[in-house]
């Protein structure tokens, strides 16, 4: 009982504290970031240090103006930054978000292509505590009117008429029960035309949500699988010009295959496929190997 009154106050802490940065109506764009386990301070760090890097190439104006900024300000702690450390209260999760009122050209989409281009393309590595760098487009209060806005600016950029574009969704909630992956998805249905299906083995866009505590991040990226998630940790491993390999799945893990010399012992066979892989793919297995499932 005590146990689950701790659980129950853990979470309310979670909600209100995204509550309090929920507040305000102004938009937020910029990177949602995984990184090490206890490495949050490291990754915020590097996490500046790589876009920073990636600005001054791409947007040398935006650079300029920023260096001139500093120099303006050097002992104003209250000075005007680029990049902020937005809190999301969960481990192994940061947001890097990018002052869009003073720096609008940036374009995180942009940057975040050309890195992961870097990273896969050139073999580079330019990362060592961050796992994932998945740009977003806008960061708002977690309510599903809100997310109908916003989700129709994504949907009417990418989405054209010209010919049929495959999408899949992939869906995140932490601390809150208040939206779930099937009302999200429910209200995409609505607003992509038909001529759009679903693909979850090659889909063109990925619809990106992720929900902590009050707080909901979209975004459509492309290129999903390709970006292997969009890791920047691979090493430099070449882009896929397939679908990934299949990941081990739970038949993997509890059921052993059957190996046959002879095609007369296998008796009674039935096919598994798992629906949580990243394609489908056929293994056999006699059945009575399969109770546990």
């Amino acid at each position: 009982m005590q146990q689950q009154k701790n659980k129950k106050k853990k979470f309310q802490k979670h909600q209100r504290s995204g509550q309090q940065h929920a507040q305000s109506d102004i938009l937020y764009s910029g990177f949602l970031i995984t990184c090490d386990k206890n490495r949050e301070r490291e990754s915020v760090k590097e996490g500046y240090q790589i876009i920073e890097q990636y600005v001054e190439q791409i947007y040398p104006q935006e650079s300029q103006k920023y260096e001139k900024m500093l120099e303006q300000n050097a002992n104003n702690k209250g000075m005007i930054k680029m990049l902020y450390n937005f809190e999301t209260k969960v481990k192994c999760v940061i947001f890097i978000r990018i002052n869009s009122q003073e720096f609008p050209s940036i374009d995180v989409d942009e940057l975040s292509r050309i890195i992961l281009s870097d990273v896969y393309e050139k073999s580079q590595q330019v990362a060592r505590y961050i796992y994932r760098l998945i740009p977003i487009q806008y960061v708002f209060r977690a309510t599903l009117d809100e997310f109908k806005k916003y989700a129709t600016l994504l949907i009417n950029k990418y989405f054209q008429l010209d010919r049929p574009h495959p999408w899949f969704l992939i869906f995140k909630t932490r601390y809150t029960d208040k939206i779930n992956k099937q009302q999200v998805l429910s209200i995409l249905q609505g607003l992509i035309e038909p001529l759009h299906y679903q693909d979850w083995q090659e889909p063109e866009f990925v619809f990106f949500v992720e929900v902590n505590g009050a707080i909901m991040y979209i975004n459509i990226l492309p290129k999903y699988h390709e970006f292997r998630e969009y890791s920047i940790r691979k090493g430099g491993q070449p882009i896929l010009d397939t679908i990934p390999e299949r990941k081990t799945n739970f038949a993997d893990k509890i059921v052993k295959k059957v190996k046959c010399q002879k095609d007369e012992e296998v008796q009674n066979v039935i096919s598994i496929q798992d629906p949580n892989s990243d394609f489908q793919k056929k293994e056999f297995f006699v059945e009575a190997d399969v109770d546990l499932l």
